[in-house]
């Protein structure tokens, strides 16, 4: 899947996204565009699709055992996404300006946080108590708004602030909203 977006992201980059078929990826790739379709349901779904998504469910249900949620949302945030794309900022930098740039992958990227929200909202569920889980939609929104600013803003400076500070200093930003004036 790794080696598909990263043979697929300058194909698009170079001749547009909709100019590169499924078909001329699996070629480059060297698979058959049936077997590309296995691991990516869409086209867009070749250039969102985010290799840290696994170890951030794993690292969410572990640090939602020790820790408040937005807390434990932020850590894992900072740990998972913040180091990995700092590590490899070139590449990760590409792919996020290219979905903030090209309209449909960013339509397509808002549907997959909405999913994404429905996912940690119920993961939420699960670790909240119970007088407490009608909160649980309300994190899981701000949690996932809060890393979609610190994203926005990384791509927009071109990646000069390391993801992980953008990130905590917008989970800062969002638990000082309380004492606003």
């Amino acid at each position: 899947m790794r080696l598909t977006q990263r043979t697929a992201l300058p194909l698009f980059t170079e001749r547009g996204f909709d100019n590169v078929t499924v078909g001329e990826i699996a070629t480059e790739v060297g698979m058959a565009a049936s077997t590309l379709y296995r691991h990516f349901t869409t086209k867009e779904d070749i250039v969102i699709w985010d290799e840290n998504n696994v170890a951030i469910d794993a690292a969410l249900t572990k640090a939602l055992k020790q820790k408040p949620p937005l807390t434990a949302i932020r850590d894992v945030f900072v740990a998972e996404l913040g180091n990995r794309y700092d590590a490899d900022p070139e590449f990760q930098l590409a792919r996020i300006q290219y979905i903030y740039r090209t309209e449909q992958l960013h339509a397509a990227a808002v549907e997959s946080d909405y999913r994404d929200r429905a996912e940690l909202t119920k993961a939420l569920e699960h670790f909240l108590s119970k007088k407490n889980r009608h909160t649980a939609p309300l994190i899981a929104g701000s949690a996932l708004l809060v890393l979609d600013v610190a994203m926005d803003r990384w791509q927009a400076k071109n990646g000069e602030t390391p993801l992980g500070v953008l990130i905590e200093r917008s989970f800062e930003d969002l638990v000082s909203i309380a004492t606003l004036t």
